[in-house]
């Protein structure tokens, strides 16, 4: 055989080898790329979990804080009859006076505006066109 055809085909059987250990490599870190992104969503509900059962627990402690609220006697008027019974009196509104309002005219074209600090502005004249 020829000594130039053996050694291409030991480099070529080197670099086919090497394609496969790479192949094989590749399937392995993809595996383990998959495995880590597992534990990571883990870690992640599982973090969820908590924030949430913490949630639950400070609503539940909220709840029979509530409850014993309740259960607790409360003071009662000595006479809750009198002030059913006593007919409801219509409350009084207090109301001040409204300050005077402005009066607002509305000039035709001609006409002459009167002095703006009359409070009783006199009957103007009506004209006749003929």
């Amino acid at each position: 055989m020829n000594p130039e055809l053996e050694e291409l085909q030991k480099k070529k059987a080197d670099l086919e080898n090497e394609l496969q250990s790479l192949s094989d490599r590749e399937l392995s870190l993809d595996d383990k790329v998959k495995a880590l992104e597992e534990k990571l969503a883990i870690q992640e509900l599982n973090e969820q979990i908590k924030a949430k059962r913490d949630a639950v627990n400070q609503f539940e402690t909220r709840v029979k804080e509530l409850e014993e609220k309740l259960k607790e006697p409360r003071w009662e008027p000595e006479t809750p009859v009198q002030q059913q019974e006593q007919p409801a009196q219509p409350e009084l509104e207090v109301t001040e006076e409204a300050p005077p309002q402005e009066e607002i005219v509305l000039m035709e074209p001609g006409m002459e505006p009167d002095s703006p600090n009359t409070e009783h502005p006199e009957p103007k004249k009506k004209r006749k066109f003929f």
